[in-house]
């Protein structure tokens, strides 16, 4: 392929390269250019965990009766399966599929003192969905609403600061895979490549190197296509310090042959072979458990195997080749799960979740207590015990060396170091920060005035509404029911006489929250009766069946 083919069909790894629109002139290339010296050589591996890992069964309350009895009564690790770890006061355990891998894996990682277990991270107002949950993660700002953009990310704009005239030899950031990832957009560029193989990526290189296209000064889009131009030359640089690296670089530990292992096993190898780039990326996804998660042997048990296999495969790797002084890596996910199962046997999209910190400068400890025993700030989900941000700041600061301006600016603004200390063992502390966010307390009296909860204390009724009324012919309707006290619920249907015709939902308990019950009528058409019972709670409600 010449440079004329490239241009017409460039897929090649340079971050937002694969995705030049020459139609629209929709181009961008990897520009964040910099002089090595003026940087430490500490290097970041962000961990993607995509899907919302459920960080109730990764890190588990194992003495709290509520996470077996209320919260998980189907979809609890049993207790005498997990594995117990930090001060037996606290009661905590972790999946037993973190014990996989190199040196009994995480746990391994742990017991060593390079595994940090941050609990209850999160955001204020946080957003479900996981586009755009994703984006804010990303992108590392808390927008003010739903609709407000958020085109850049925060190590986008950290690298931007580094834009000059001269090409380095690595590139600041590299993504192991296909997409783009906005975590490196900056102000105008994309501040990473994408790559997948390093052989592969040197072939399409070289295949941009020998033809050049020429237009003269006044032909249409002349400084476009220069542009598209000088980002070939750059993917051939960047694809020969890549190659140069992979060949140079040699995996000392072995590997699962799984994706993010395989991911890992890449990254690794790049650092022994000499490549500069200070943050990688790799990603496991399938965290979205809605339903049959599983427990030993399930789905999530298995995504954590791989990611306690990985790793534990990759830090052993890095400690073989001598590097381990200079890496440390994070996992990050969009959202948690919430505290109750559903009736699929999964979790639901939820709040607060947990974070783990590995390597050899990391503080080997527990921050936080258990996810699951954070209060609720409504009826399904958590608050949150530490800003997100606060990781990134501590990162940018203490690991990369940025000034407090600088990192205020990508952040905007300053946050409390994890626990007032952080995570990362040169991190000082910094007594002009914001102090640690203070949690409600939890009130369970069920008689209180200040349990918000008790059924003493509910002030509105139970809602029900029937839609549509009159139903379809065939009896069909669906019931809305809102509970602002959990309970027992049981329908039955009379006719417009008062003779029973047959219960429409047996008695099922129900928490506090909303719910839709897509329900039938039994007999003919004409007007029926609903008695809806929750608890000692009594509800009557006419139905029409056109």
């Amino acid at each position: 392929m010449k440079r004329r083919s490239f241009i017409k069909n460039s897929s090649v790894g340079l971050g937002a390269v694969s995705q030049i629109k020459l139609g629209k002139l929709d181009v961008s290339s990897f520009d964040s250019l910099y002089k090595v010296e003026e940087e430490n050589e500490n290097i970041l591996i962000i961990v993607q965990l995509f899907g919302g890992n459920d960080g109730i069964n990764t890190i588990i309350p194992k003495e709290w009766p509520d996470y077996y009895n209320r919260f998980r009564p189907k979809l609890h690790i049993p207790q005498d399966k997990s594995i117990a770890y930090d001060d037996p006061a606290k009661g905590m355990a972790m999946h037993p599929s973190l014990k996989d891998g190199i040196k009994e894996g995480m746990y391994g990682l742990f017991k060593d003192g390079k595994l940090s277990v941050i609990q209850g991270v999160g955001y204020h107002n946080p957003n479900l969905s996981h586009f755009r949950s994703t984006d804010i993660w990303f992108s590392g700002i808390i927008p003010a609403n739903d609709g407000q953009s958020l085109p850049t990310g925060w190590l986008g704009r950290y690298f931007d600061q580094y834009q000059n005239q001269e090409l380095p030899d690595s590139p600041y950031c590299i993504h192991v895979g296909d997409t783009p990832l906005l975590l490196f957009q900056g102000d105008e560029i994309e501040n990473a490549i994408l790559l997948e193989n390093p052989d592969d990526f040197f072939e399409q290189g070289k295949s941009v190197e020998s033809e050049k296209i020429v237009l003269g000064e006044q032909s249409l889009f002349s400084k476009e296509f220069d542009y598209v131009n000088d980002v070939g030359l750059k993917v051939n640089h960047f694809s020969k310090s890549v190659k140069t690296a992979f060949d140079k670089g040699a995996n000392k530990q072995n590997y699962a042959e799984d994706s993010l292992s395989n991911q890992l096993k890449l990254v690794a190898r790049l650092i022994d072979g000499g490549l500069k780039t200070k943050v990688y990326s790799v990603s496991l996804g399938g965290f979205d458990t809605h339903g049959d998660q599983g427990l030993l042997d399930g789905l999530h048990s298995k995504l954590l195997s791989q990611l306690s296999s990985a790793v534990s495969s990759f830090q052993a790797d890095i400690e073989s080749m001598g590097h381990a002084k200079k890496v440390i890596g994070i996992t990050v996910s969009e959202f948690g799960r919430r505290p109750y199962e559903n009736a699929s046997l999964g979790t639901d999209h939820g709040t607060a979740n947990v974070m783990f910190a590995f390597g050899e400068e990391v503080k080997g400890k527990v921050f936080g207590t258990s996810v699951a025993q954070l209060p609720f700030f409504d009826a399904e989900n958590l608050v949150y015990r530490y800003d997100f941000r606060s990781i990134y700041q501590e990162i940018l600061r203490s690991w990369f060396g940025a000034s407090p301006t600088v990192t205020e600016n990508i952040i905007s603004g300053t946050f409390a170091y994890i626990d007032g200390e952080g995570f990362i063992k040169q991190t000082v502390k910094d007594t002009t920060l914001p102090p640690q966010l203070v949690l409600p307390e939890i009130n369970n009296d069920s008689k209180s005035p200040n349990n918000p909860s008790s059924p003493y204390n509910v002030e509105k009724q139970d809602i029900f509404q029937v839609f549509p009324n009159p139903t379809t012919p065939d009896g069909k309707f669906i019931l809305r029911m809102i509970l602002f006290v959990g309970a027992d619920v049981e329908i039955t249907q009379f006719n417009i006489k008062g003779i029973p015709m047959g219960t429409l939902l047996k008695k099922k308990t129900y928490r506090v929250g909303g719910y839709i019950l897509n329900l039938e009528l039994n007999g003919g058409h004409g007007l029926h009766f609903l008695h809806i019972k929750a608890n000692n709670r009594n509800h009557f409600i006419k139905v029409m069946r056109a």
